[in-house]
């Protein structure tokens, strides 16, 4: 009974197989990325005032009636921005949504620059999540700053350590050259 080698069935074109790690950190990124745009776009509707006074009016309820979670607290505090403020707040979501959506993209189609970008942007975090710690120790913090640094780790093992198609694409283009 004559079997394949090789089981192309998980396989990506031109012989890549698929890096479910990287698969999944990409859809990590996509949620993030789908998060901040429904974050912004909320933030520019607060703009208007009759959403904003619905929008105290029910955090206003809510505070009185549930206990407080950290959620209805930053809900409660974009509420209370100016509205200068809170476009700001919403520019700033989209931005950091456009990277999460590149790092997501090119993660997806696994490309080396995306792993790069996703190493130096997500690393740039990592101080500002360890404050956030020593500010106030919560299990979503750590879990935040533990999921960051194992997406750094996982990353730049991969960097060093490249696939055999990886390689085989290097060698193609340097005989390009």
């Amino acid at each position: 009974m004559n079997e394949p080698l090789h089981d192309n069935s998980h396989s990506e074109p031109h012989g890549r197989e698929r890096d479910r790690v990287l698969t999944l950190i990409a859809l990590f990124k996509f949620v993030k990325a789908v998060t901040l745009i429904a974050l912004g776009l909320g933030a520019l509707q607060l703009i208007r005032s009759d959403i904003r006074d619905q929008a105290n009016a029910m955090f206003e309820a809510l505070g009185q009636s549930v206990d407080v979670v950290p959620v209805l607290k930053l809900l409660r505090q974009i509420g209370a921005l100016a509205p200068r403020s809170l476009r700001l707040v919403g520019a700033g979501a989209f931005l950091y949504a456009a990277l999460f959506i590149t790092e997501g993209v090119g993660l997806w189609r696994q490309k080396r620059w995306a792993e790069y970008l996703t190493v130096v942007a997500t690393s740039s975090f990592v101080p500002f999540e360890i404050f956030e710690i020593t500010r106030r120790l919560t299990l979503p913090r750590v879990a935040a700053f533990t999921m960051n640094v194992l997406v750094v780790l996982y990353l730049i093992y991969r960097l060093r350590h490249p696939t055999n198609w990886q390689i085989a694409r290097l060698v193609e283009r340097e005989e390009q050259q």
